[in-house]
């Protein structure tokens, strides 16, 4: 697309946003690329519409890698406030499971639906160590205020 058809679209795309025409926007600003375009778009479902999910998309296309960080941290406090301080093994109990060798795979569910030979437990999980330090991290400033 030559530079002058894309100038064209990005105005017709601003034109359509001021005018609530959300969507004619939308499908210009990712037909253009145009990265401005795309933040204002995960603004506008971010802030308005207040679904950040929706505006993750379009900050991740525009690489606005900041506010992608924040829609991360919202979901880690949201996260490790549901689930709660106590639920979160420490460490060293972590790793020293993942390394034993001798521990059962899990086994995904076949076609058939016949359960597999192990059942599942929450043991069976581990949590990142990066989450599970910003989600202590959270729940501590929380207990502070």
């Amino acid at each position: 697309m030559d530079s002058s058809t894309r100038a064209q679209l990005i105005r017709d795309a601003n034109t359509a946003f001021n005018a609530g025409d959300i969507r004619k926007a939308r499908e210009l600003y990712l037909k253009t690329n145009y990265k401005d375009g795309l933040v204002r778009m995960g603004d506008y479902f971010m802030y308005d519409r207040k679904l950040p999910m929706l505006a993750f998309g379009y900050y991740k296309k525009a690489g606005m890698q900041s506010k992608v960080d924040e829609i991360f941290q919202r979901m880690i406090f949201a996260l490790s406030t549901w689930i709660g301080k106590d639920k979160f093994k420490p460490a060293s109990s972590t790793d020293a499971s993942s390394n034993s060798s001798s521990q059962s795979k899990i086994l995904p569910k076949p076609a058939n639906n016949i359960e597999p030979s192990r059942t599942v437990s929450p043991e069976d999980f581990q949590v990142h160590p990066i989450l599970r330090a910003k989600a202590l991290e959270i729940l501590d400033n929380l207990g502070k205020s």
